[in-house]
């Protein structure tokens, strides 16, 4: 039997669709604020539970998990059972771990977040900035790619005082995922070997950097 990658976090976390229930009023310091905003999100942890449907509300895929961020560029995600896997970006490496198929696919970190607001999470001092709209919507910020890439739509961003508290995605394959965060810790110390990648011993590598 030939092992293929299936959805990994990685790829699941960009598979997603939001649906925006708002007018949107176009802030011309919207964008400022979202970067003072992330600016405070010098490390996060959370966990979350993860809801993903269809165009027609039809629920695909529930899930729970783990997110730890620190920045710059550097992510661990973690999808808990059954639908198990992790994905750690290391600032220079993206590497998508499958349990199911026993494989880690490793992608080039500025190849994979090409053109994904995704990126200003991690960074919010990066120069991709101007490749983004962003409009505000009370405590939501809305992310918007100035030109369609076949990734993310948009991405909403919910705060709650100076807390990221829930994020919604969108892209073209008409998938809406929504993320709730819980147990949130701003700018703790992490441990050193928290974005150290380790090879699970007996895992295929798929290098695709």
């Amino acid at each position: 039997m030939n092992k293929q990658t299936r959805l990994g976090p990685l790829l699941l976390f960009f598979v997603v669709v939001f649906t925006s229930p708002f007018t949107l009023a176009t802030d011309i310091n919207a964008k400022q604020q979202l970067k003072v905003k992330l600016a405070l999100l010098a490390s996060y942890q959370a966990n979350f539970t993860q809801t993903v449907v269809d165009i027609e509300n039809t629920i695909l895929q529930q899930a729970s998990g783990r997110i730890v961020l620190q920045q710059p560029n550097k992510l661990y995600w973690e999808l808990f059972e059954p639908n198990e896997s992790v994905l750690l970006a290391d600032g220079d490496n993206i590497w998508n771990v499958d349990p199911f198929l026993e494989q880690v696919v490793v992608y080039g970190a500025d190849a994979a977040l090409e053109n994904n607001p995704l990126i200003l999470l991690t960074n919010p001092d990066s120069s991709k900035w101007q490749e983004f709209e962003v409009n505000q919507v009370a405590s939501q910020f809305i992310i918007t790619p100035l030109e369609p890439n076949g990734g993310i739509e948009s991405l909403r961003l919910l705060f709650n005082g100076e807390q990221l508290v829930e994020l919604e995605s969108q892209d073209g394959q008409q998938q809406k995922s929504l993320l709730r965060f819980s147990d949130i810790q701003q700018n703790k110390t992490l441990p050193a070997d928290t974005f150290i990648f380790v090879m699970p011993e007996g895992y295929e590598l798929d290098d695709q950097r």
